[in-house]
This record gives structure tokens, C-alpha cells and sequence, in this order.
């Protein structure tokens, strides 16, 4: 829905490719979101409050984003649809970590990542690879190394070179912060 509008910064946070056709993106997803008549398809509220929730992250709207990526949450659990659980556990998460809630969102990883390793094997790639940036802006650079290198081997078994290449882009990312690590340990 907003994918076109999104992209990674240097830090590989999502940010906007173009600020006000995104608000202007967001905006129309909450006007059909209000528009939606009462009686209808949780799925597509869930999907509409999602989308809102992550375009509101990567405007920076954090408290909007957690209540909106909150209630798709909600909903996904109330349907009972694992994958959207995961997904939108993932995203809520994210939202947590871009506001500086590194104790909530670490929670909803964890969370995330348990659901996928046991019931949600194909979404499991996803939850490593999130769970492995957050550990890396904790600055457990080695726990993000091992989460990127089993989401990277995921990756490349299903063979979707994007998904490859947005997770070695993180592990580029880690190597570079264990070495400047390493650099400036002093020497014995």
C-alpha cells in the first residue's frame, strides 16, 4: 500500500522517500479508514490500521503509529491470523524502538520471534531480521550478527535476492560496528 513511499536511511530505519506525498498517502488511508462501514471485515481494518500505523512511524508520528499498529494488532490476534500477528508484532515493535522504548519493543520482538520459530516458520526470516536491528541499536552487535546470519541463510534459501540484499545491508552494517568497536578497544 505504502511500500513505494518507504525506504531505509543509513541508520536502516524507515523513512519516507517523499514526506508529503506519504502524509498525503496516510491521510487517505485514514479517511477510508473512517469512511468503512460498522459491520465490516476485521481483516480489512486490520490491514488499514496497519498501514496507517507504519506510515505514521516513518513520519516520525510515534504515538500515532503505536496506536494505530496496536490496534491492527489487536484485531490480527481477535481473527486469529498468526502471520499478521507477527507482522504487525514486528511493526508495533519497530514503532516502540523509533519512539526509544527499547523496553517494550524488546518484549514485542521476542514475542515475535517465539511465534515465528513455533508457529510461523515463514515469517521467521522477518522476525530475525527486525529482531537483529533492534539488537544492533542496543549495540549487541554480536546477538544481531547471529540473528542476521539465520535470517540472511533463511533468505537465501527462498531465493529472494531483495530480501538478501536488505539483509546483508545489516550485516554490512553490524561488521562496520564490530569493527570500529574493535578499533578503538585499547591495546595491552
Amino acid at each position: 500500500m505504502l511500500q513505494h513511499l518507504i525506504t531505509q536511511d543509513d541508520g536502516l530505519r524507515m523513512v519516507p522517500t517523499d514526506r508529503n506525498e506519504l502524509t498525503a498517502a496516510v491521510g487517505r488511508l485514514r479517511d477510508e479508514l473512517r469512511a468503512l462501514p460498522e459491520k465490516t471485515d476485521p481483516v480489512r481494518t486490520r490491514v488499514l490500521t496497519r498501514w496507517v500505523g507504519l506510515g505514521q512511524m516513518c513520519l516520525g508520528h510515534h504515538e500515532d503509529a503505536r496506536t494505530f499498529l496496536q490496534q491492527s494488532l489487536d484485531l490480527a490476534a481477535a481473527i486469529g491470523s498468526t502471520g499478521a500477528v507477527v507482522a504487525t508484532g514486528l511493526n508495533l515493535a519497530d514503532a516502540h524502538r523509533y519512539a526509544g522504548d527499547v523496553r517494550t519493543a524488546d518484549t514485542l520482538y521476542r514475542s515475535a520471534l517465539d511465534t515465528a520459530r513455533s508457529r510461523c516458520p515463514e515469517l521467521l526470516d522477518f522476525a530475525l531480521q527486525h529482531t537483529g536491528k533492534h539488537l544492533m541499536e542496543r549495540g549487541d552487535l554480536a546477538g544481531a550478527e547471529s540473528h542476521l546470519r539465520e535470517a540472511l541463510r533463511l533468505r537465501i534459501a527462498k531465493g529472494n535476492t531483495e530480501l538478501v540484499e536488505s539483509t546483508q545491508a545489516a550485516l554490512d552494517r553490524v561488521e562496520l560496528l564490530l569493527g570500529d568497536a574493535a578499533a578503538a578497544e585499547p591495546r595491552a
